[in-house]
């Protein structure tokens, strides 16, 4: 259990890295609280809320979570591919005011410049296509935008989905033959419970799927408790079963790891790591009041924990 990098989360942010380090031929292991989610788990899931919910403290190991916070509802896949199992497969690309944010557009850098190749590499990767059919909800979004004289603003929606023809396979469509079989979609809208027809691309059906043909190991029900520095360089991962209290598991050492948990799980991995288990004391505390805009923070826990609230 000895590895170059261990990723601890396999959604956007570890699938990503799990593929591009396979790629460079890095030993990758890739921990996942939630399970490998089946078509039949979502089907289950779409008539039972008991097979649909992520909720370990019941007893309960679906792929669906949320969580309630004052002002902010997070909804979370849990499972092999992360938020792609749960959400909505639409995939806009950002306007020209995403850039003129004061956040970041006075630090000199013209990002619409420097992520264009990365925004293509995605459209790529996560097989975007721009829906094919309008039915009647789409009707009336088009005489709605009519009504406020707003027809430019209405338009196909941009999906991370194989249309193809429903319930027929066909070969990998997007990466030349080397991802799996695909069947067409249903337009039946129910890829926020989960795409139990295998049309949606989910991370399961590009970034992990490559990353596992490229060698990386992909461990589900390994939830991550600690991320102990090591004397000699590199960590040890300790990693528990989320609903099996007992089931013991080996650790894991690997030279870097990449906290990669979603703002939830990453948070409260690193604040029990600071915090409880004091094993990044080199982590500064999180101050109480933050300034409105910091054009530089300084780097470390403070500046994590400010980027993902």
């Amino acid at each position: 259990m000895e590895y170059d990098y261990a990723i601890i989360g396999s959604g956007f942010g570890g699938s990503v890295s799990a593929l591009r380090l396979a790629e460079k031929g890095y030993s990758v292991v890739v921990l996942e609280q939630g399970n490998r989610v089946t078509p039949e788990d979502m089907e289950e899931g779409d008539s039972d809320i008991r097979r649909l919910n992520w909720m370990p403290f019941l007893g309960m190991t679906g792929y669906f979570s949320q969580d309630f916070f004052r002002h902010v509802t997070l909804v979370r896949g849990v499972g092999v591919g992360g938020g792609s199992i749960v959400y909505a497969a639409v995939l806009l690309m950002p306007k020209d005011d995403f850039y003129k944010d004061p956040a970041w557009s006075a630090l000199g850098i013209d990002w619409k410049k420097v992520l264009a190749p990365h925004y293509d590499t995605a459209v790529k990767m996560l097989g975007v296509t721009e829906n094919p059919s309008m039915d009647i909800q789409d009707e009336f979004l088009e005489k709605t935008a009519e009504a406020m004289n707003a027809q430019n603003s209405f338009g196909p929606t941009p999906n991370g989905i194989y249309f193809g023809t429903p319930e027929v396979m066909k070969p990998d469509p997007f990466f030349n033959g080397a991802g799996p079989h695909r069947a067409g979609c249903h337009l039946c809208g129910r890829c926020l419970t989960g795409c139990s027809h295998g049309s949606k691309n989910s991370l399961d059906k590009n970034y992990l799927y490559l990353a596992e043909r490229l060698g990386a190991a992909i461990l589900p029900f390994r939830k991550v408790s600690g991320i102990i520095p090591m004397p000699g360089g590199g960590y040890c991962l300790k990693t528990g079963h989320p609903v099996k209290r007992f089931r013991k598991y080996p650790d894991i050492t690997a030279k870097k790891v990449i906290v990669a948990a979603g703002v939830v799980g990453t948070l409260e991995l690193l604040f029990s790591c600071r915090e409880f288990q004091r094993l990044f004391p080199r982590f500064r505390p999180c101050s109480a009041k933050l300034p409105a805009q910091t054009a530089r923070p300084s780097w470390g826990f403070y500046h994590q924990t400010r980027i993902s609230t």
